[in-house]
């Protein structure tokens, strides 16, 4: 069995571009954003300098539209402290933050009142928001389903066949639902709240159409289009909003 080699980290840059270098040993060149802005490039072991300096220049046009775009997105995401704002269903909520025995938020109009231990503290305020956020997703997110379910019935080719599906609620870093057709269940995003019920409907009419298409191919997006006409304009929406 050969000795794996560990990688060896480096720095490379082209002009004002600076990369964190990674080397191993694998066979192509990579480049990605990270979010905290910084840039990480990927590299087999014996790539010349000359030849990744090269890569990261031409990258430049790529790499300045998703810093631009994901300097915005992270601009716009919510401050946890009392005065903050937080999009909630294509509106609003505006956080108030009061000293409490406990971590805890409620709904009370368009704001959300929250205690905190130590209201200075935006991991704990964050925290708070966030089980508001499950509570609600949990009360709300299966009539948005169920409103789903019936619009998908009386549309052509909607994926008759497959059973009611069961919901569960989590709050996740990196999916805003997934769909196991093997056991009949949908999982959604309670930070899906965040956004316009016509954008958390988008998704839940991705799911739905996976019960009759597990992979995302010509047929499944044609169904998705007939389940969501608008799919690729709300799905935009998803990619506009920073989660920490």
């Amino acid at each position: 069995m050969a000795k794996r080699v560990p990688p060896s980290f480096g720095k490379i840059e082209s002009g004002d571009l600076r990369a964190l270098l990674v080397r191993s040993p694998r066979r192509t060149v990579s480049l990605q954003i990270n979010p905290d802005l910084s840039l990480v490039m990927k590299a087999p072991s014996e790539t010349p300098e000359p030849f990744l300096r090269d890569f990261l220049e031409r990258r430049r046009p790529w790499v300045e539209r998703h810093l631009t775009r994901m300097a915005r997105i992270k601009a716009a995401a919510p401050v946890w402290e009392s005065g903050g704002r937080v999009p909630f269903l294509g509106g609003e909520l505006v956080l108030r933050v009061e000293r409490g025995p406990r971590a805890r938020a409620r709904l009370s109009g368009a704001d959300a009142l929250v205690t905190a231990r130590d209201p200075g503290d935006a991991d704990e305020v964050r925290a708070a928001v966030e089980r508001l956020f499950a509570r609600e997703a949990a009360a709300r997110l299966p009539a948005m389903l169920e409103a789903c379910l019936a619009w998908a019935a009386r549309r052509r080719g909607a994926p008759r066949e497959c059973p009611r599906p069961e919901l569960r609620v989590l709050t996740m870093r990196s999916r805003w639902g997934s769909c196991d057709a093997k056991t009949g269940v949908i999982t959604l995003n309670a930070r899906l709240l965040r956004f316009r019920p016509e954008v958390v409907e988008c998704v839940i009419m991705h799911e739905l159409a996976h019960f009759k298409y597990r992979k995302h191919g010509p047929r499944f997006y044609a169904l998705l289009v007939e389940l969501c006409p608008e799919y690729e304009r709300l799905q935009g929406e998803l990619a506009e909003v920073y989660l920490e």
